[in-house]
């Protein structure tokens, strides 16, 4: 690889010298001696970074990249711009205010309204690559990372075969992959019509039957809420009895707090979201639903489950609407077994039940991730074993993930723009920040 890299060189001081018709044979000489891979076929060399992933993370470190000169390849599994959002279900909405979650260098459009829909969500991004000239390559999905022979850069699996980058930017997002619980998989296919969320589109399919959500994050809230307005008749069946904030007061998002609290040991945040649960919520302990004991904050760093941000979950709980359950032991034919010893017949089951990073097909082997699958490091840091490869996106946070992820992009951006591995051709530059379009 070395030697190649030096006929590299000097052939290109032949063509600079000669013409290239002269220089022909001989570069044609040395594209016939290029190593292969192990299966015979040509890697695919670049001295670009490769970001992993078309949603909101990619589109954003991809931006900050193209404003400081350095151009880069995005590749994605899916075939569209935002895939993640266009999945989820019809009524999906930003659970973060529109002005706190803009990516850099672009906002919102004010026309989203406060609390952006989903589809809204995904003009936006693929406006967002337009603006930037971000073409990414749909349909390649990157199957594992492995570091170059020679330490330098990074060989790259994909679906459309081996490619190399001295830059690799994960964001794939924390949301990749949908977990189901061990006893989802007892019973399949399952008579009661079991489904992860990802796969719920709308409420109108459920209309006057009886549907059983299994979770306590925002999903299983919002579903059960929309599914008991449509006439079904809605259980709800938690582990852990959830962390539960009004997602606005008075106007005044509840973002804002977990902005302004990022900071606040964990010693103080515990008994401080006790205060503001007792101020701000009603007692659902009659319901099923008592407030955390005391370590609402631990629970939340525990499980990396967001607190539910209520608009309309509290009250159809206190009505009756939505009955609280505990949680589920098993599904055998149909029947669903709680581990209280009783036993449901739901004429369906939609498990709210989270999602996965799924990394460890791509990185696991390189000890860069947690013993929850998460990465070790995020936005500029990089791991010492691991020269060259950030992650961005792939966390939960209380602040509101858009707006971290901007934080994240602009950082690994400077970071990369920094370090020399990128093209000899291109120039690093200082950011300049293009013309932003009015938000009216």
């Amino acid at each position: 690889m070395a030697q190649w890299r030096t006929e590299s060189v000097w052939a290109r001081a032949v063509i600079g010298r000669y013409s290239v018709d002269r220089a022909g044979p001989l570069v044609r000489r040395i594209r016939r001696a290029r190593p292969r891979g192990e299966d015979g076929y040509c890697a695919r060399m670049t001295e670009r970074p490769l970001i992993v992933g078309a949603g909101a993370a990619g589109l954003a470190v991809a931006a900050r990249l193209r404003q400081r000169g350095v151009e880069c390849d995005v590749v994605d599994r899916a075939t569209s711009v935002g895939s993640a959002w266009t999945g989820r279900y019809d009524s999906l909405h930003l659970h973060t205010i529109r002005w706190l979650s803009g990516l850099p260098g672009f906002p919102i459009p004010r026309g989203h309204g406060r609390w952006v829909a989903r589809d809204d969500v995904v003009r936006y991004l693929r406006d967002y690559a337009d603006r930037f000239g971000v073409h990414p390559e749909l349909g390649v999905e990157v199957t594992r990372l492995d570091r170059a022979p020679d330490a330098r850069g990074w060989l790259v699996e994909t679906s459309a075969g081996q490619r190399r980058a001295s830059v690799v930017v994960l964001a794939t997002s924390y949301s990749s992959r949908p977990y189901l619980p061990g006893w989802a998989a007892q019973d399949t296919p399952s008579a009661a019509g079991l489904l992860h969320s990802s796969q719920y589109r709308r409420p109108e399919p459920y209309r006057g039957r009886h549907v059983l959500v299994v979770g306590a994050g925002n999903s299983a809230a919002e579903i059960a809420v929309e599914l008991a307005g449509a006439g079904a008749t809605v259980t709800m069946s938690v582990r852990t009895p959830p962390n539960i904030v009004r997602r606005d007061t008075l106007g005044v998002p509840s973002q804002l707090l977990g902005i302004v609290l990022r900071r606040v040991p964990e010693r103080v945040m515990n008994p401080l979201s006790a205060v503001l649960r007792r101020v701000s919520v009603p007692d659902l302990s009659e319901h099923g639903l008592p407030a955390p004991a005391g370590d609402g904050f631990t629970q939340f760093l525990r499980t990396r489950t967001v607190p539910i941000l209520d608009h309309g979950f509290v009250r159809e709980v206190k009505d009756g609407r939505i009955r609280i359950v505990v949680a589920v032991d098993s599904l055998d034919e149909g029947v669903v077994g709680l581990v209280d010893g009783t036993s449901l017949r739901p004429d369906a089951i939609v498990c709210a039940t989270g999602y996965r990073p799924g990394l460890e097909p791509i990185v696991g082997h390189l000890g860069v991730l947690d013993l929850h699958g998460t990465p070790r490091v995020h936005g500029a840091r990089t791991l010492p074993s691991a020269p060259g490869l950030y992650f961005a996106g792939i966390t939960v946070q209380m602040a509101g993930l858009l707006r971290e992820i901007g934080f994240e992009a602009r950082a690994i951006g400077d970071a990369v723009a920094s370090t020399g591995l990128v093209s000899g051709g291109q120039r690093p530059a200082a950011a300049s920040a293009p013309r932003v379009a009015p938000t009216a």
